[in-house]
Formats: C-alpha cells, structure tokens, sequence
C-alpha cells in the first residue's frame, strides 16, 4: 500500500510487536516511497513520496502525524495514492486516442492518527486506532479526492516470543465530493514480525475496497526489516507488490526513525 502513504497520500510507518516498543517516546521519522503500477490504464504511474512524521507515545495512548510531498508522473485524471481513483480530468484513451500524460507534484494529504492499546494478556493486545485525513493535497493536479475521510480500526496482536502476529480490519468513511463517487470501505490486513537480535522482520498482508464502485479493489503484499541502530535510531526499509489493479505494480521504500524517549 506505499507503506509511507496510508489513508489517500498519507505517510504511515509499520507497526511494530508491543515488546520493541513499551517505552513512552517522541518520535521523528523522514523517508521515501517509489511505486510503479498501471492502475488498469495503458500507461504506467510513478509515484515519490517524501514524508515527514512526528509520532508521541505515552504509556498506551499514541498520536500520530504525517505529512507528505509528492511526486506523480502518468495519466493525468489518476490518483495512485488512493487506489488509480480516476476523475474526469482523466486523460484520453479513449476512441484510439493518445492518452495524456502529465508530471505534477505538490503537498500530499496530511493525516493524523490516534491508537489506544488495550493488554488483554502479557502476551495479547488489542488497539484502536482513529485516523482522519485532512484534504490538503491538490485535486487540479490529481494529487488527492478533496474530501476529508476517517477510518476506524481494531488489530488483534499476539506475541509468541520472538514472533508476532496480527490481524486487523476496519472501516473508511470517504467525504462526500461533486467530482468523485465516493463511497465508505472495508479495510483489513495480516502481519507476522520476527525479532532477530536489533533487526525486526515483517511480512504484511492489505487489503481494501475500491473508493469508487466501480474502482478495483486494492490488494497488497509488503516485506519490511527494521533495524535498532541505537536507542535513538532506527532504519526501516521495505518493499512491496500489488494483486488488484487498485494496487501499484511494483514499490519500495526507506526510512529514517529518530526516537527522543525514556
């Protein structure tokens, strides 16, 4: 799902077991995310996001902020962030035509999250995580919907030693627009982590509804690794596939954590 770009052109950083990170912290993150995908059109879209995250926990409350910018270069009409969602700015193709292209880059939808952990066991939990995102991204440049949309989701974790694993599902209610046929959707995913020594492993599995009815779903699989540098650094670097043409080809990212805490 370009894992730096959550909600439509968000910036979200994996998840990670409740034991690498019981600590309260603020913390500084700074990245890139590079996807290719065709979104069922003839021609691909690229896609760079550069995002900037700042991430506040305390004992079992987290907020999170993202801010991105980004960089699309494809079919002009199509957001790859949110799915290929296609406006009627979307261009050519049709008849035998050419389609047109276009290179647009700018502020990417800001999103901002809030997760409270519940301990169901030493070794169970489960969060909730309330997310809104804010439609600061441009839609002239299809950049983003517009819309201001919330997502409401439960994750089930659970620890096994050194393994992790979990399961999450959830709802998106999409704003309303006159340009775009929104409708809310279904989310969920599976993880399973692997904690070797200072290096985390990931397996990531995401799914979701199409925005529009007739959008295609989006379909995802992401392998991660991140590394603890020291108490106050980590390095994360992932990429990833689509199985739905709501989904980019092909993607890859890195990022940079700066933790300041206990």
């Amino acid at each position: 799902m370009n894992r730096l770009v959550a909600g439509t052109l968000a910036v979200s950083a994996f998840a990670l077991p409740h034991s690498v990170s019981a600590q309260d912290y603020v913390q500084v993150g700074v990245g890139a995310d590079y996807s290719s995908g065709d979104y069922g059109e003839d021609v691909d879209t690229t896609m760079l996001a550069v995002p900037v995250s700042v991430k506040v926990k305390s004992g079992d409350f987290s907020v999170r902020v993202s801010v991105p910018w980004v960089t699309v270069d494809g079919p002009t009409g199509v957001i790859p962030g949110d799915g290929g969602v296609r406006g009627p700015g979307r261009g050519g193709g049709g008849g035998g035509d050419p389609v047109e292209t276009a290179t647009r880059s700018g502020l990417g939808d800001i999103t901002a999250a809030a997760t409270y952990s519940f301990a169901l066991s030493d070794a169970t939990y489960f969060d909730a995580t309330g997310k809104v995102k804010l439609p600061t991204a441009s839609t002239e440049k299809s950049l983003g919907t517009g819309t201001t949309d919330f997502t409401m989701q439960g994750e089930l974790m659970q620890v096994f030693g050194d393994v992790s694993a979990a399961v999450r599902a959830g709802r998106r209610f999409n704003g309303s627009s006159d340009t775009f046929a929104l409708r809310d959707v279904w989310l969920g995913g599976a993880s399973l982590f692997l904690m070797n020594g200072d290096t985390t492993w990931g397996l990531d599995y995401d799914w979701r509804d199409g925005s529009l009815p007739d959008a295609p779903n989006r379909s995802e699989l992401t392998g991660s690794a991140t590394h603890k540098l020291s108490d106050s650094l980590r390095l994360q670097g992932y990429a990833y596939t689509g199985l739905a043409d709501g989904s980019p080809d092909l993607g890859a990212g890195a990022q940079v954590l700066l933790r300041f805490g206990n």
